[in-house]
């Protein structure tokens, strides 16, 4: 897959395009539906297929936010975007001259200028100036590209959106984030040096800097699998502040994997949640915490099983 940055790379195609609109945090099952039909109707009719998107969440500009924590931030999206097989991820910088564009000045530069064929969006795709672009208008250029909205999608009756998803990781319930994902929710980055302790009690921890603004889920002990040097391990998680020791002030992200005993500093490190244990403790004694964890290493086994 191609990454170009529009504000600064021209982009011509001989083969037209399939584009997928919208913002896709999260890329979950909605937003797959919307990018594979784009590359599904790319494939039968000779084009390329590409998602069209934004950077930074434009949330951050029209809120005016001072940073933003997402599900799948940019590193995550191409690796995810790649794996699905899109040819062209097209990024526009979201800045107050973007969020000021007219609709309709929206859909001349970067739609039909570039000589799209077909528009895959969902139904609540909001775009141009405060908002005022619809699929409604999309549907106005018919002579210009073929579009297909996808409709909300739901598991139980409740809508399948980035959202619902940010609230369900924010109280831990990993299992119901997941389902909406369609796939485990995942942090990536460095193995870095940490306090050593978990190591001096038989239970060594990989600290995991994450290198990206990702949404870390609720303070807590989670079954984990993680994938280092392309091999994948179970492991147990603790998000937290290492009351028991040392408190801290930053919530750290720490991993013990179980039957591994490789020195991986430095390296880099995909954490996959799959299910809560417990919330974090700070234990009367060290024996006491050897016994929860000797406990949680035990129901990790089990669930993996």
């Amino acid at each position: 897959m191609k990454v170009l940055n529009l504000n600064q790379t021209s982009f011509n195609s001989e083969e037209g395009l399939s584009v997928a609109l919208g913002y896709f945090d999260g890329l979950h099952i909605g937003h797959q539906l919307v990018i594979k039909e784009a590359i599904e109707y790319a494939k039968k009719n000779g084009l390329k297929s590409a998602v069209m998107t934004f950077s930074p969440n434009p949330n951050v500009i029209l809120k005016k936010l001072s940073s933003e924590h997402l599900i799948t931030p940019p590193t995550e999206k191409v690796r995810l975007l790649t794996e699905l097989g899109v040819d062209y991820l097209m990024i526009l910088t979201f800045n107050e001259e973007l969020a000021s564009l007219r609709a309709i000045d929206f859909i001349e530069r970067y739609l039909v200028k570039m000589k799209v064929e077909h528009v895959s969006t969902g139904f609540d795709f909001r775009f141009g100036k405060k908002g005022e672009g619809s699929v409604e208008l999309l549907r106005q250029y018919p002579e210009k590209f073929s579009l297909n909205v996808t409709d909300k999608k739901e598991i139980e009756g409740e809508k399948i959106g980035a959202t619902e998803i940010k609230s369900y990781l924010a109280v831990g319930n990993i299992e119901k984030a997941n389902e909406m994902l369609g796939r485990p929710y995942t942090l990536c980055g460095t193995v870095i040096s940490g306090q050593q302790k978990g190591r001096q009690i038989g239970f060594p921890t990989a600290n995991v800097a994450t290198t990206e603004a990702y949404i870390i889920p609720k303070n807590g002990v989670y079954a984990v699998r993680v994938w280092v040097k392309g091999q994948s391990y179970a492991g147990m998680c603790n998000i937290g502040h290492n009351p028991t020791f040392n408190f801290i002030d930053n919530v750290s992200v720490e991993v013990h994997i179980l039957d591994f005993n490789q020195d991986i500093y430095g390296q880099e490190m995909k954490v996959e949640f799959y299910h809560r244990l417990r919330d974090e403790e700070r234990f009367s004694s060290i024996e006491a915490l050897m016994t929860q964890l000797n406990h949680d290493r035990k129901t990790v086994r089990g669930y993996f099983k």
